[in-house]
């Protein structure tokens, strides 16, 4: 077996694992659009028994959130809760409201109930440390987990309130199926960012390890001699070091996450995620600088497999794997002789 076949193979089985390990566990992200603070208002929640995840923020005294689910006899009713930060006075609590629940007694006057509705308080248990979570990655303190066969079909309101009148951030994962489109997956890494910022880091400081990779790999590869004037360098280098920032980014990230949560053995899936973008940067970096005066079939090939592993692998944030595409496309007058 040639080098290229194990490359080949090495690196589809890496991503395959990733791919069935991601969609096991990862959410996707839906984002709101407009003020969800009455029933009226609810955010209607698609497809509510796929894996979705919401970041949002209660500002102002008495204000509540409001979702509407519709699910069928036998369908879940999956909702957790978490918070980023561990507030004295922040603790988000959860009333479900469905025609089949009971009318629970002392729910805020602030609270909208649907006429003919019951509803059921749920109240938080903040832990002592947040948990590691290895896909953003992030650490987040979890309040809140309910799993609930349903016996009645119809529509269920979720509301979130904190009691305390604080104002701070909240999570919400609704739904169990982890099912991803094609465009929600290859938009996962940008999504990510707005977590980040969401979380309260600034976006300069997110994409700094992409920045600097970006710019001390010019400047390194230049020093070595190894950067050519033509058009396919102008694609291959930024390339690989897309694929390479972006692996820093989810380093740092791991970082920021691991300071002060509880350790578990997730943190492995994380270094997995860390470890391929940097892998497949490396192997473009070295292609890219060692072509000479024509592309062959072979160098071609690899260069639109790295290009495709990246997309479904969120590695370069779809630019790193779009040059590289590019660049095993270029007719060789591209290339400097």
């Amino acid at each position: 077996m040639t080098r290229l076949k194990q490359f080949v193979i090495f690196i589809f089985l890496f991503v395959f694992l990733s791919f069935v390990v991601t969609s096991a566990m990862a959410h996707t992200p839906l984002n709101p659009s407009g003020e969800i603070h009455s029933l009226d208002t609810a955010f209607e929640v698609p497809n509510p028994t796929k894996s979705w995840t919401l970041y949002r923020e209660l500002h102002n005294e008495g204000e509540a959130e409001y979702y509407r689910l519709h699910l069928n006899v036998g369908e879940r009713l999956r909702v957790s809760l978490y918070t980023k930060e561990n507030k004295a006075n922040f603790a988000p609590h959860l009333i479900i409201m469905g025609e089949d629940l009971q009318l629970a007694d002392s729910l805020p006057s602030f609270i909208e109930i649907p006429e003919g509705f019951g509803a059921s308080l749920v109240v938080p248990s903040m832990p002592e440390k947040p948990e590691y979570e290895p896909f953003t990655p992030a650490s987040y303190y979890y309040l809140i987990d309910v799993d609930e066969t349903i016996s009645n079909e119809g529509d269920y309101y979720l509301a979130i309130y904190n009691p305390n009148l604080e104002e701070g951030k909240y999570g919400i994962a609704i739904g169990y199926k982890e099912e991803f489109t094609l465009s929600e997956w290859l938009l996962i890494p940008f999504d990510v960012i707005s977590i980040h910022e969401w979380e309260g880091q600034s976006l300069i400081v997110i994409l700094m390890p992409l920045l600097l990779s970006l710019v001390l790999g010019f400047v390194l590869l230049s020093w070595k001699s190894l950067v050519k004037l033509d058009i396919f360098n102008l694609f291959g280098i930024p390339a690989g070091l897309f694929y390479v920032g972006s692996g820093l980014m989810l380093l740092m990230q791991m970082l920021f996450a691991l300071y002060g949560a509880l350790f578990n053995g997730l943190v492995v899936l994380t270094l997995i995620f860390i470890t391929l973008p940097l892998l497949l940067g490396y192997v473009l970096l070295r292609k890219t600088v060692r072509v000479e005066g024509s592309l062959s079939k072979r160098d071609r090939f690899v260069f639109l497999v790295l290009g495709l592993v990246g997309l479904f692998t969120w590695s370069g944030l779809l630019l790193g794997p779009s040059l590289s595409i590019v660049a095993g496309i270029l007719p060789n007058r591209f290339l400097k002789k």
